[in-house]
């Protein structure tokens, strides 16, 4: 798989893992809104349950003080309590329990207005259920109730134009707020009220545990999910150093290879990557460098092989393979040189061969190849490794041989050459055996020259004496005898 499929795909994942993950951390934040909005309707539930029983009893309070003093002040805060509690008056901002209290005292005003909002609408609006409210609406009967009586109580007691309160009026009013009836009166209240925190705490009390449940579970579910997130993360990364490490190794190894000269190494990576379209392309760059270098070589060889042909043609006779000319000069120049060098002699014959050309002539330059071929190969093949024979031209040879302490040696190898050249060749072409010889002169260093000019000068001029004692150039005695 190409390396940014992978990428994209793994990007896609931790996009969808990320996607989850702010999922879960939503669903947390609403579970703890949902926690705490449960917490607060449980307060708010128990507030107004107590501010509905705390308003019944400063309902009673309010009545009980204005029977007791006849202040217009106690009927007026009675049927403010009553407003508020309506809605039809606005809530100060300090209500409490204690705010009556200080009231009556003349020790805090209020402060400010509040929301114009019955208990009722905010008990509805607190989200009590029907039960709830049923027990709500029951005590708010009985509260009414209630209210009638504490009515009663202080129409008998009130002052009013042409109305004077009789003892017994009073009497009648104070029964009326304490007596059996009213005292139950207020516990009938109670009771409806009792059950109603019950309900409202036990409802609550779930309602926090279910989002408890829901928060753990949403904690649950992100501590997962971020987990899943980070082990992907890592094994992404992983997978990815593996993917981008492990080709760089591969591609580094190769090129200290070619480097170290290991032309012949591959990289040789899956091509299913970005890393082995490269490495397929480094491999065939490889082929055709390694394939160039296979073909340099083999030109480079092949260019060697021609400059050692043509440097051993400058050097040697193209017919017998024997040292040419040049190289004989030089041969002689080092053995000269040495010889000086180590006290030593060296002798240089100068052979002619006699009865060449009537052969040559006669069966032709082919036969007359012939004869020189192995005329080169007997004269080779007589002397030492460190003597050097070669032929300067037509049927004209020289020997080197160097380390010779007396002429009397010297005259040694000559006799055995000329014995050697004497002996029958055959010619295949013609299949006649004819014979040869030679005419040989001999010069010494240093008894007789002290350099290679004078010493082929002399032995040139020697081989000619020969020759002219020897009766050359005067036709063969034995004529070539036919083989087969």
């Amino acid at each position: 798989m190409q390396i940014r499929t992978k990428l994209a795909l793994h990007l896609m994942v931790q996009v969808v893992l990320v996607g989850l993950m702010v999922a879960a951390l939503l669903h947390l934040a609403s579970a703890y809104r949902a926690l705490e909005q449960a917490q607060s309707r449980r307060f708010e539930g128990h507030q107004l349950a107590a501010e509905l029983y705390q308003s019944s009893n400063e309902l009673s309070l309010m009545a009980r003080l204005f029977v007791l003093q006849q202040q217009p002040r106690y009927a007026q805060f009675y049927a403010d309590i009553v407003r508020m509690r309506d809605g039809q008056a606005p809530r100060p901002l300090d209500y409490d329990a204690a705010f009556w209290d200080l009231r009556l005292a003349e020790a805090q005003a209020a402060d400010g207005p509040g929301r114009m909002a019955s208990a009722q609408e905010r008990l509805h609006a607190a989200g009590f259920t029907a039960q709830e409210l049923g027990l709500l609406d029951e005590a708010r009967q009985r509260s009414e109730a209630l209210m009638t009586l504490e009515r009663q109580a202080m129409g008998l007691v009130e002052k009013r134009p042409g109305f004077t309160p009789r003892p017994e009026d009073w009497r009648q009013a104070l029964d009326l707020l304490h007596g059996e009836a009213y005292l139950r009166a207020k516990a009938e209240i109670a009771a409806p009220l009792r059950r109603l925190t019950q309900s409202l705490a036990q409802r609550l009390e779930q309602e926090r545990l279910q989002a408890q449940r829901s928060v753990r579970q949403a904690s649950y579910m992100a501590a997962a999910i971020l987990l899943v997130l980070s082990l992907h993360a890592l094994w992404s990364a992983h997978r990815f150093d593996r993917s981008v490490r492990q080709p760089l190794a591969a591609l580094r190894d190769w090129a200290q290879s070619v480097r170290s000269g290991r032309h012949g190494s591959r990289t040789k990576l899956p091509v299913d990557t970005e890393f082995g379209e490269l490495s397929a392309v480094i491999d065939e760059m490889a082929d055709a460098v390694e394939h160039s270098l296979a073909e340099l070589r083999e030109e480079v060889q092949r260019r060697t092989r021609a400059e050692e042909v043509v440097q051993h043609l400058a050097n040697h006779d193209a017919l017998t393979g024997l040292p040419s000319l040049r190289l004989l000069h030089d041969r002689l120049e080092r053995a000269l040189a040495r010889a000086q060098r180590e006290g030593e002699g060296v002798a240089l014959l100068f052979i002619d061969l006699n009865g060449f050309k009537p052969v040559n002539d006669q069966y032709g330059h082919e036969s007359g190849d012939m004869v020189l071929k192995v005329v080169g190969q007997r004269l080779a093949g007589a002397v030492r490794d460190a003597d050097t024979v070669g032929r300067i031209g037509g049927d004209e040879f020289l020997v080197i041989l160097p380390d010779v302490g007396s002429h009397e040696a010297a005259v040694q190898v000559r006799d055995k050459l000329d014995a050697l050249l004497r002996q029958p060749i055959y010619l295949p072409t013609h299949k006649l055996v004819v014979q040869i010889s030679a005419a040989i002169g001999i010069a010494r260093f240093p008894d007789m020259a002290k350099d290679s000019a004078s010493l082929l000068r002399l032995a040139d001029e020697d081989m000619y004496k020969h020759k002219a004692a020897s009766g050359a150039g005067r036709p063969p005695s034995s004529p070539p005898i036919k083989v087969g």
